[in-house]
């Protein structure tokens, strides 16, 4: 038996990212997201939503690029950090001490103890409610070479955070089969 529960967002998890941006004045800036994925193959582009009152929603629409990072569970407690302080405010970078890394491809802030950084361009902006979508085309992709096993991702060395809205954040789970292959057993 299921329960309806009513449009709850509390059930699913999701990917957490801390999206970096130049302000007006240049400083840099990063925001934690969980409202984020990839949305096109071809060209390679990921979303994330944002809130219209946040400052990183205004660099983003100012400067139409951002990055995209992917933080470790061993930086837990930095990422929700910029999460919930405002960079209005504070200078996130300074209080967390994470590096800002100037982008190659784009003029974005990376955050360079993280596993994955990628440099998007704005492509779209979709307004849906309370957030806006904005989809970034990816330009480059940045991977620490310890997450590299044979020329591809290994996700349990990245250590990736995710985040359920009900109970908070969680870490990975083992392999438990590889992908395109463990519904081989029901073809015929």
């Amino acid at each position: 038996m299921k329960k309806n529960i009513g449009a709850a967002l509390g059930i699913y998890p999701t990917p957490v990212v801390v999206v970096g941006t130049y302000d007006k004045n240049g400083k840099p800036n990063i925001s934690t997201l969980a409202w984020t994925g990839i949305c096109c193959s071809e060209p390679p582009s990921v979303q994330v939503s944002i809130r219209k009152s946040r400052y990183t929603h205004e660099a983003i629409l100012e400067r139409k690029v951002f990055s995209v990072n992917v933080p470790s569970t061993q930086y837990l407690v930095e990422t929700d950090y910029v999460g919930i302080v405002s960079g209005r405010d504070v200078d996130k970078f300074q209080v967390t001490k994470l590096t800002p890394v100037r982008g190659e491809s784009l003029d974005v802030p990376l955050v360079g103890e993280f596993p994955i950084s990628m440099e998007c361009r704005l492509t779209h902006t979709v307004e849906l409610g309370s957030h806006d979508l904005f989809v970034g085309q990816i330009i480059s992709c940045w991977i620490a070479e310890e997450a590299l096993r044979n020329g591809k991702t290994d996700p349990k060395a990245i250590d990736p955070l995710t985040f359920v809205p009900s109970g908070g954040y969680f870490g990975l789970s083992d392999l438990l089969a590889n992908s395109f292959n463990a519904g081989k057993k029901l073809m015929k």
